[in-house]
């Protein structure tokens, strides 16, 4: 008798003891899962503050931004909007930015001074002419443009070939485009999207198919960022790529972009900008690197003895 209550009892017992850890499983796993969390949440993500420039070549990057490729890709990115070159050399010098966009010609004069930047990615940007109708029955011109810049380099390749050219050296973009507006400048050479606002104005807006050959626009950062932040920059043109696949999806992503994120462009200009062909990413070839340093130094009077390889780094866009 005993033996048969006993073996009625174990199976009861056992069933019981099933039922508490059963219990005891969900209490503890969520415990665990919540500290596991807790742990990732202290692991620092990687960082990047970026400078960007009113230009469309900035298009990819707030695609990025709004779209949450970065934090996707596991980097947190501030981009830091710069209206002229001058605050934006101040914010690399200073540290306020780890990297910022600009030119292959900043690039090259840069590299020659003793605050070096490594460009990791060539942007695509647009740069058209603004002219008074009527500038092909004209030979001798007078140009606005910037003396030590690409727009420089574009005008001589722009319009040398077929005029006489005269150069006036204004930086600031609303002044150049007053002069130009006013007739008394023939053309001016400006960056999308402010080339779209003179043509609203007026003005013709000039396409050279083919020139440049190569972007002259490029992302740079700093020797201590390339160095100490390798792993951000990976994730930084990873989610680059991402979105400039996405734009050629739906380009709209970059108009909305554009007028969301520069300021004060007038919503007449939406469907009028000129986007470029945003390319997967890709660095400028050493011929033309080495046609730009050519040109440059013609400008500077100096010589440049460092090589086109010592002023890029493709180990950021490798496999992109």
């Amino acid at each position: 008798m005993v033996e048969y209550v006993d073996s009625l009892m174990r199976p009861r017992m056992f069933k019981k003891f099933l039922l508490v850890l059963f219990i005891a499983t969900l209490l503890v796993f969520p415990g665990c899962r919540k500290s596991e969390q807790q742990s990732m949440a202290n692991v620092a993500i990687p960082s990047l503050t970026v400078g960007m420039m009113s230009a469309v070549d900035a298009a990819p990057f707030y695609v990025a931004l709004e779209k949450g490729y970065f934090k996707e890709a596991g980097v947190d990115v501030e981009l830091m909007l710069f209206t002229n070159g001058q605050n934006r050399q101040t914010a690399l010098q200073t540290g306020q930015v780890d990297g910022a966009m600009t030119d292959l010609v900043a690039l090259i004069t840069q590299t020659a001074s003793d605050f070096k930047l490594i460009g990791t990615l060539s942007t695509d940007g647009d740069f058209p002419l603004l002219a008074k109708p009527g500038l092909e029955q004209k030979q001798a011109v007078s140009a606005g443009t910037m003396e030590i810049s690409v727009t420089n380099y574009l005008i001589d390749k722009y319009l040398g070939p077929d005029h006489t050219v005269s150069k006036v050296y204004i930086n600031e973009i609303p002044a150049r485009l007053e002069a130009v507006v006013s007739g008394r400048l023939d053309v001016g050479i400006f960056p999308e999207p402010f080339a779209s606002i003179g043509a609203l104005r007026g003005l013709e807006k000039l396409f050279y198919p083919g020139i440049p050959s190569e972007s002259l626009n490029i992302i740079a950062f700093t020797e201590k960022a390339a160095k100490e932040k390798s792993e951000a920059l990976k994730r930084f043109h990873s989610a680059y790529a991402k979105a400039v696949k996405a734009i050629k999806e739906d380009e709209s992503l970059a108009r909305e972009a554009l007028m969301k994120y520069i300021p004060n462009l007038p919503s007449e200009i939406r469907d009028s900008i000129h986007l470029p062909d945003f390319q997967t990413p890709r660095l400028p070839s050493t011929s033309f690197m080495q046609e730009i340093m050519a040109w440059t130094e013609s400008v500077t009077n100096q010589r440049y003895e460092f090589s086109p390889a010592g002023m890029l780094d493709a180990r950021f866009i490798e496999g992109l």
